[in-house]
């Protein structure tokens, strides 16, 4: 397991997995919160539409994230999240689109050339997917409900579904996500991973006080080794946006609604 690198190019800076770099016909990114075009509570590179943001400046950060990528805006596919388990297969962009507008999709998976996956965070976690036998790449958002729901086993059983996917062939890269420290909460959640998973998370949380900690981390590194992935094909980023550098990253625990959010994308090239 290794720590995601930090990449500069020009104002822009986002993370990769060294994992997912050394293929050349793969091209990802975990995006920052600096080299775009917005400003007030959004600078800079904000991806969120629903918020006071303009529509204008929220499709130039896509834009800007594209390119760095070899791609542009007119090629990407972004979810809809709305902590659901939906999976959506994207087999064309044509132009700028949202997947499962209105119902939620949290997770899409595709195997063609140009096609830009987009899912976003602020907190919850971003997970990159990449099977390099079959060449085909997932990208799935999983808060704590996605993560009850099972969304990343779900996720990869549907690589394997449609591209014939081996689990031991794949890579899975989480992002900068909220830690333990950080994730402090009451009942519903452990009790909710119980109900899912069994004894086998409680290891993964302990009270406090009258809150629970919740290591969401650890347990999504438990879920994959369970779902078959190998521990060295697993990346995950010590990075929490919440507690972390507040220069590179919103937070929604920490801000609130009043703020950006965060984006990672994922392409195969021709």
């Amino acid at each position: 397991m290794s720590e995601l690198k930090k990449q500069i190019k020009d104002d822009l800076v986002y993370f990769t997995s060294p994992q997912l770099a050394v293929y050349p016909k793969l091209r990802h990114g975990f995006f920052t919160k600096t080299g775009g075009v917005s400003t007030g509570p959004y600078e800079s590179l904000n991806f969120r539409f629903n918020s006071q943001d303009t529509p204008e400046n929220v499709v130039r950060n896509f834009d800007i994230a594209a390119r760095v990528l070899g791609s542009d805006v007119h090629h990407v596919a972004r979810t809809c999240q709305m902590h659901t388990d939906n999976i959506v297969e994207v087999t064309k962009v044509e132009e700028f689109v949202q997947m499962g507008e209105g119902s939620g999709v949290d997770a899409l998976i595709t195997n063609v050339p140009g096609v830009v996956l987009c899912g976003f965070y602020a907190d919850c976690q971003l997970i990159m997917l990449y099977d390099h036998k079959h060449k085909a790449i997932g990208l799935l958002h999983a808060g704590w409900r996605g993560i009850a729901q099972e969304i990343t086993r779900k996720t990869i059983e549907k690589m394997q579904e449609r591209y014939g996917s081996n689990p031991n062939d794949m890579i899975a890269v989480v992002g900068p996500s909220i830690c333990r420290s950080c994730f402090a909460t009451d009942d519903d959640v452990p009790e909710r991973m119980r109900e899912t998973f069994g004894d086998m998370v409680q290891e993964y949380m302990y009270r406090e006080g009258d809150k629970w900690r919740v290591d969401l981390k650890n347990i999504t590194y438990a879920m994959l080794l369970r779902a078959d992935i190998l521990p060295y094909n697993i990346d995950i980023s010590n990075i929490c946006p919440c507690c972390g550098d507040k220069n590179l990253f919103w937070s929604h625990r920490r801000q609130g609604e009043e703020r950006g959010v965060q984006a990672g994308m994922i392409t195969l090239l021709d």
